[in-house]
């Protein structure tokens, strides 16, 4: 069961990505999403899957939309960085505790970090992670503690039951 729960969510995925389709296209799309369906369903949790609930997933739909909203301004800010003459950057590396108790909701910490451009999660260690900035302004989703509480009132409330 849980292999087509996986392959299934990969193959949605795939099909946002791939568009326009050809018949072609789909079968390639199905049978890869199969075999990595199986590949992460005996490899990445071996010991026991999370659940992927109806209350997950649409907790992790509303993230997605609340990360895009995220990163469109801050690709804007890193474009307008870019396309100045004088490229007023000022690279910074931040330590960052995170608040977040279960590996689920840190990986999509730091995947959402790393997701939003100027930012780049480099290291999590013992709950504290790395992150490369483009400048100080980048910092400010993480330190001031917009992104874990957007993933805590999304994502963790099913985490801890």
């Amino acid at each position: 069961m849980r292999v087509v729960q996986v392959a299934a969510v990969i193959f949605v995925f795939w099909l946002v990505l791939a568009v326009p389709l050809a018949p072609v296209d789909l079968v390639w799309g199905a049978l890869v999403s199969i075999l990595v369906g199986f590949w992460a369903a005996e490899l990445l949790w071996a010991d026991g899957a999370p659940a992927l609930s109806l209350r997950r997933l649409a907790g992790l739909v509303i993230y997605t939309l609340e990360l895009i909203r995220s990163i469109v301004p801050a690709a804007l800010q890193v474009a307008r960085v870019i396309l100045q003459p004088t490229m007023p950057i000022d690279p910074v590396v931040i330590k960052h505790r995170m608040r977040l108790n279960h590996e689920f909701t840190r990986v999509a910490l730091a995947n959402s970090i790393t997701l939003t451009p100027g930012t780049h999660c480099v290291d999590s260690e013992n709950g504290v992670l790395t992150i490369h900035c483009l400048d100080e302004h980048f910092a400010n989703p993480v330190r001031d503690g917009r992104l874990e509480d957007r993933i805590t009132r999304v994502l963790q409330r099913e985490t801890m039951s």
